[in-house]
């Protein structure tokens, strides 16, 4: 019997679960390549590493965007090389299940497919993304029992809602981590008048990003380059600051969560108000937004256990069910 593996192509990171082994693979989105031979040089956190400290001669490219191929080749390159790092030369004896995310295209679903024949797997198979984390965060799939699921990943949010493993409401939201790092740096860019880099982005947010007003308005010193002088400055921003310009990207959540629900079956609404609502993926890491999400829909919510592996963890239960 052929063995599975699961593939989670994150915007931000790739996850690779194999069958009796677990997750072997856990690390950025990012391939580096050397522009005159076409060789890969990195992949994973030494080539996030590279990212803007490279010459012309390197290309550090994140070739996963919204959580489906942006670049293909390089994708091919990117599983290659970390199947590698695990021990796996080929897939010949391999089925793939790729986590795809809520509205996927034809287009995006053949382009996934054809990675897996470059691959050399055997068969390929497909799920929503918000499904298998919802199996990945420990959530009991009762039959006719109704549960709401959100995950909040670097390039998409998927929200689906679901009656035993049967998905019924299946939204996208443009909220996403990503959104959140071009916010800063507009903010940071217009009104401190400071050019950082996606990477200090992203420090900011996980370091002080809140999505409600903090007591403790901590301060971080952070280094750019001043857009008058064009010299090396630095500035202070704070968590109220960083709030104010996650407040207008929230709202686009909270709308998308009351979409779904509006969708919702009313005996399945009911069903939720009980069992309550779980977040996973990176973003669900942000400060106060579990709580936020709780007291704008005034519905009870709960953090999965491992939320930034929830969707891989979960292939391990799927890869039973399709068995």
């Amino acid at each position: 019997m052929k063995k599975f593996i699961g593939i989670d192509l994150g915007t931000s990171n790739t996850f690779i679960y194999v069958e009796g082994k677990g997750i072997v693979f856990a690390e950025p989105s990012v391939i580096a390549i050397d522009v005159k031979s076409s060789s890969v040089l990195e992949v994973g956190y030494l080539a996030a590493k590279m990212i803007g400290r490279t010459s012309e001669e390197i290309d550090v490219i994140k070739p996963i965007q919204r959580g489906v191929p942006a670049r293909m080749n390089p994708t091919i390159k990117l599983i290659k090389e970390a199947l590698k790092k695990c021990g796996i030369k080929n897939l010949n004896n391999y089925n793939i299940l790729f986590s795809t995310p809520s509205g996927i295209t034809p287009i995006e679903k053949k382009a996934l497919s054809e990675i897996a024949d470059a691959l050399g797997a055997n068969e390929v198979y497909f799920e929503n993304q918000a499904l298998l984390a919802c199996y990945g965060s420990g959530t009991t799939l009762k039959e006719n029992r109704g549960n709401l699921h959100v995950n909040l990943g670097a390039g998409t949010t998927n929200i689906i809602v679901t009656s035993g493993n049967r998905i019924l409401v299946n939204k996208t939201s443009l909220f996403s981590g990503n959104l959140i790092d071009e916010a800063i740096l507009r903010y940071l860019r217009k009104q401190r008048h400071l050019l950082v880099g996606s990477k200090t982005a992203e420090y900011i947010k996980m370091k002080i990003g809140s999505v409600e007003f903090t007591p403790e308005n901590r301060l971080l010193e952070v280094t750019g380059r001043d857009i008058l002088s064009s010299l090396p400055h630095n500035v202070n921003i704070s968590t109220n600051e960083v709030k104010n310009c996650i407040a207008p990207l929230t709202e686009l959540l909270i709308d998308s969560i009351n979409d779904a629900l509006v969708l919702t079956p009313p005996e399945i609404a009911s069903d939720i108000t009980e069992t309550g609502i779980v977040i996973s993926g990176g973003t669900a890491l942000l400060a106060g937004i579990r709580e936020y999400i709780e007291k704008s829909i005034n519905i009870a919510v709960r953090l999965a256990p491992d939320p930034v592996a929830s969707c891989c963890n979960g292939m391990k239960q799927y890869m039973k069910l399709i068995k």
